[in-house]
C-alpha cells in the first residue's frame, strides 16, 4: 500500500492531478438512455455458430417428452476486475477474482418444477467451496405464479439487486443498495402478474448465513457454524412489491414501474437483513431502440447506532453506439442520511483508503464506462471509471476516482 502524498489543488479546489481525469470522466457520463443488452439473443462479435456450439455444451441433457426430466444444464460465471484507487486519502491497486460460481438448472415434471443449486469460490479462489449462493426450488402451477422455497434473493429492488449481475452494465451496484445489509436469504416466495401488473411476497429467516465477505477484512459476515441454510432461530423478514408495464400506453420497447417493501424483524446477531427496521424501494425503467434509463431509489428506517434513517437514488442511462456491440454506461448515485454516520461509502474500492471508517452522511458519485460485447452479456469486456465523495463531521471521508477494467463470463 501506498499513501498518495498531498497533491497541489487547482483552483477549484479539485487536486489538479485528477483534472484530467475528472474531465474525461465528465464526457463519459454525458449520455442518453439506457439499452440491456441482457434482453436481446446473444450476438457473438466472431464466429457466432462457434460460441453458439460452444456454449451448448453447459446443457448436459434436454427431451421435452420426458416426463420427468426435460433439462439439465450446468451454469457458472466468473468476474475478474482490475481496480485503481486514487484518492485525497491515499491509492491503491489490485486484480480481484470478483466473482466465481458454478452450479446447475434442471427443469421437471413438465417444466413446473424449476431447481437451482450455484456455490461460489473466494478471490484468489484460496478455497474453491466458499458456501451456497442459491439454492431454491421454484414451482410454477400455473403461467402466471410462481412459488419459490430455498436459499434465495429478498424481493426487492428490482435492477439494482434482482437483476442479474452478468447483464449490470456497471461494476458494482450502487452505494446505497450495497449498505442496506440486503442478501440472499432461506425464504419462502410467490410471485404472479395479472395483465400489465405483477405482484410478489416473501418471508425471510434472517438467520441465514451469508457467503459474502468483506472486500477489506475479508472475513465472512456468515456464521458457517449455523449450516447454509442457519437454524432459523434468529429474526424473520417479510416483503411486498407490486409493478405495473405500461409500454404500451407509451408505445416504447419496455416501460415499468415497481414499488418494494421489506419489513424486519431484527434480533441481536441476525446475519442478513438485520440493519433496518423497513427498507423501500422504486424501480423505473423505460427502453426504446438503443436508449433508455433506470432510477432506482431506496429509503431505510429504524437502524440500530450509527444506522440511521437514509435515503438515496441512482440515474443509470445506456446508450448503444454499436448496436449488440459497444455500449456507453453512466450513473450519478446520491445518498444522504439523517445522523452523522448514516451514510456508509463503497467497500469496493473506496473504503480501502477512506478515512473515518468510510462513514458520513452525505455521498455523490459519477460513473462513466464502456461494455463490449463478444457474444452478449455472457462474455464482455467493460472499463470505466467513477469519482465519488463521502462527506462526514469531520470533512471529506473520502474524495477520489477510482478506475477499473474487467472481464464478464457467464454459461
Amino acid at each position: 500500500m501506498n499513501t498518495k502524498p498531498t497533491s497541489q489543488s487547482s483552483k477549484f479546489g479539485v487536486p489538479s492531478s485528477r483534472l484530467s481525469s475528472t474531465a474525461a470522466l465528465a464526457m463519459l457520463t454525458a449520455l442518453p438512455m439506457q439499452s440491456h443488452a441482457a434482453e436481446e439473443k446473444p450476438t457473438a462479435a466472431f464466429a457466432p455458430e462457434a460460441f453458439d456450439q460452444l456454449w451448448s455444451l453447459a446443457t448436459l441433457y434436454k427431451d421435452d417428452t420426458n416426463p420427468i426430466l426435460e433439462e439439465f444444464k450446468l451454469r457458472g460465471r466468473y468476474q475478474g476486475q482490475y481496480w485503481n484507487v486514487d484518492a485525497d486519502q491515499g491509492n491503491q491497486s489490485n486484480w480481484e477474482d470478483r466473482r466465481s460460481r458454478f452450479g446447475f438448472d434442471a427443469k421437471l415434471f413438465e417444466k413446473q418444477i424449476e431447481a437451482r443449486v450455484d456455490f461460489q469460490s473466494n478471490d484468489g479462489f484460496d478455497d474453491f467451496y466458499d458456501g451456497l449462493v442459491d439454492a431454491y426450488i421454484r414451482w410454477k402451477p400455473a403461467k402466471w405464479i410462481s412459488i419459490t422455497a430455498g436459499k434465495t434473493k429478498p424481493l426487492i429492488g428490482q435492477y439494482d439487486w434482482l437483476e442479474s449481475t452478468n447483464s449490470e452494465p456497471t461494476f458494482e451496484r450502487s452505494q446505497i443498495f450495497n449498505q442496506l445489509g440486503i442478501n440472499r436469504a432461506s425464504a419462502l416466495t410467490v410471485e404472479g402478474t395479472t395483465g400489465d401488473y405483477s405482484w410478489r411476497a416473501g418471508v425471510y429467516s434472517n438467520d441465514t448465513p451469508s457467503t459474502t465477505a468483506d472486500p477489506v477484512t475479508k472475513v465472512s459476515s456468515g456464521a458457517w457454524g449455523d449450516g447454509e441454510f442457519g437454524d432459523f432461530d434468529g429474526g424473520v423478514s417479510y416483503s411486498l412489491g407490486a409493478g405495473y408495464d405500461f409500454k404500451k400506453i407509451l408505445c416504447l420497447d419496455k416501460a415499468d414501474v415497481r414499488l418494494d417493501w421489506l419489513h424486519s424483524d431484527r434480533e441481536p446477531g441476525d446475519l442478513v437483513l438485520g440493519k433496518y427496521d423497513d427498507i423501500l424501494s422504486s424501480t423505473f425503467t423505460v427502453k426504446q431502440g438503443l436508449a433508455g434509463v433506470v432510477v432506482e431509489g431506496f429509503y431505510a428506517s429504524g437502524g440500530d447506532g450509527t444506522n440511521s434513517n437514509v435515503f438515496g437514488f441512482y440515474i443509470e442511462p445506456t446508450y448503444d453506439i454499436i448496436p449488440h456491440r459497444l455500449q456507453l454506461v453512466g450513473r450519478y448515485s446520491f445518498a444522504n442520511s439523517t445522523g452523522p454516520l448514516g451514510v456508509v461509502g463503497q467497500s469496493r474500492y473506496e473504503k480501502k483508503v477512506a478515512t473515518g471508517g468510510g462513514l458520513g452522511d452525505s455521498y455523490n458519485a459519477i460513473y462513466g464506462g464502456v461494455q463490449y460485447f463478444i457474444y452478449g452479456d455472457r462474455l464482455k469486456l467493460m472499463a470505466g471509471a467513477e469519482w465519488s465523495r463521502l462527506d462526514g463531521e469531520t470533512g471529506d471521508a473520502y474524495d477520489g476516482i477510482t478506475l477499473l477494467t474487467g472481464v464478464r463470463m457467464s454459461f
